[in-house]
């Protein structure tokens, strides 16, 4: 007898970059899909890498190796049968080309072009882009997407690189946000506001997402 059951496509997350974020996404991939289709779940297959041999790699810039680490894992899901991916990182898509490289069939759900669509609702065009020292830089592969959409793209100074980075990878990485941090945020937000009268801010890490907005 034909199952009336229809198909559902597979999500492969990579995630552990970090834990906490990794069950951010998945809490909010689900509460989508219920808010679409009540009363149903994602069907997701998770690989969780470890982020401290992956953050060890970048700050060694041995990038080859990072991101044959975070290939690694994308193998894993490609084997268990994934239709889709979505990296769980904004720093983990400098692996994005080597993916296509690797498995040209498989979709890759790109970061960049999720925030550039919600940047395109807002009719806004200067933005400010807070993330890891990875990532707040003309070149990395997050920002260099958004240039791609048509952006103009703004970043803190030397010092606050290094502040916002130090808060994340010892912070936020771990569900922790002291109120000296908070400010700092702020602070930063305020002078991209005032000195280069950016419209909108991207949080450019989930863990920023879940915590600088409220």
């Amino acid at each position: 007898m034909e199952s009336n059951v229809r198909q559902q496509r597979i999500c492969g997350l990579l995630g552990g970059l970090t834990y906490i974020s990794t069950v951010d996404y998945y809490n909010y991939i689900n509460r989508m899909v219920n808010e679409a289709l009540p009363g149903h779940s994602s069907c997701i297959h998770i690989i969780s890498v470890n982020i401290f041999h992956y953050v060890k790699l970048l700050e060694q810039s041995e990038w080859s190796k990072a991101i044959d680490y975070l290939v690694e894992g994308v193998r894993q899901l490609v084997n268990s049968g994934i239709d889709f991916l979505v990296i769980g990182s904004n720093t983990a898509h400098i692996a994005v080309s080597r993916i296509a490289e690797c498995y040209p069939d498989l979709v890759v759900l790109h970061i960049s072009d999720a925030v550039a669509h919600a940047i395109k609702q807002k009719k806004i065009h200067k933005i400010g882009f807070l993330g890891t020292r990875f990532t707040m830089k003309p070149d990395s592969c997050a920002v260099q997407r958004l240039i791609e959409h048509g952006f103009e793209v703004i970043f803190p100074n030397d010092e606050e690189i290094v502040q916002l980075n130090d808060i994340i990878m010892k912070e936020l990485s771990f569900n922790i946000f002291t109120e000296e941090s908070k400010q700092t945020y702020v602070k930063v937000i305020q002078r991209l506001k005032d000195e280069h009268n950016v419209e909108g801010i991207v949080l450019g890490c989930t863990g920023e997402n879940f915590n600088v907005i409220d």
